[in-house]
């Protein structure tokens, strides 16, 4: 049977390179000065709406968009966290504007297909005319898919573990969990799953408001509820060879 070009990895054997094998490759990296970040909330009676500092990354076409995140403070506190939201296209980051590091890398993969102008490297197309490999464009390296704990209760944070000492790794977060909390029927806050990463790859995670909301009428039940997979997971994505500033 006629298979055309494959490419394995040495150490695994898995098809990095082949028609059929399409992987997200980088679209955009660049990094948001987490000191920038505001809060803000509606203005008047309710009901009204609040959110947490948060900025904005640049967004990219289409939604297969995968966010690798990079945010190195040594001391753990609640002021080094981030937590992502997104909504489309549209990504949101929370983070405290305070944390001693407030350089938050990013690092966006996703499926588009990059326009051939200038150097081009090597480019391969399928018989569809489709391009299944472009070197110009580093593909996602994901090299553990970490189960998270459950949330912290009665501690600000946990640790999540030790990955990959030595090597340069970001986050990504496929899975959010997204958490509500009512006191009384007319308010609602809004938290997130929150992770704090050291120089030596030890990640943290904590939660963090993100937004809430006070109505005027009886919307909310009182209580709290878990939103998103109960199993929730993170990526380990090396960095090592993936540019910053990028797109």
């Amino acid at each position: 049977m006629a298979v055309g070009l494959r490419i394995r990895n040495q150490g695994t054997g898995q098809i990095q390179i082949g028609l059929g094998y399409r992987n997200l490759q980088l679209a955009k990296s660049g990094t948001l000065d987490t000191g920038s970040f505001s809060g803000g909330a509606t203005a008047g009676s309710p009901p009204f709406a609040s959110w947490s500092p948060r900025g904005l990354l640049a967004s990219t076409a289409g939604t297969t968009n995968l966010h690798v995140i990079r945010y190195i403070n040594d001391s753990v506190a609640y002021i080094t966290g981030f937590s992502i939201v997104q909504s489309g296209v549209t990504c949101s980051v929370f983070a405290s504007n305070n944390a001693p590091n407030k350089t938050l890398e990013y690092y966006t993969f996703d499926a588009s297909e990059r326009a051939a102008t200038g150097p081009v490297g090597l480019r391969m197309r399928g018989e569809d005319g489709s391009v299944f490999y472009d070197s110009r464009r580093k593909g996602v390296r994901v090299l553990q898919v970490v189960p998270l704990p459950p949330p912290p209760v009665n501690t600000p944070y946990v640790e999540v573990g030790q990955f990959f000492p030595g090597t340069r790794i970001g986050i990504a977060i496929p899975s959010p969990r997204f958490y509500y909390s009512s006191v009384s029927q007319d308010r609602c806050t809004a938290y997130a799953d929150a992770f704090h990463m050291t120089s030596d790859n030890r990640i943290f995670m904590s939660r963090l408001e993100t937004f809430s909301q006070i109505l005027i009428t009886n919307t909310f039940p009182v209580g709290g509820v878990t939103m998103g997979p109960q199993n929730a997971t993170i990526f380990i994505v090396d960095l090592s060879e993936v540019p910053l500033g990028f797109g």
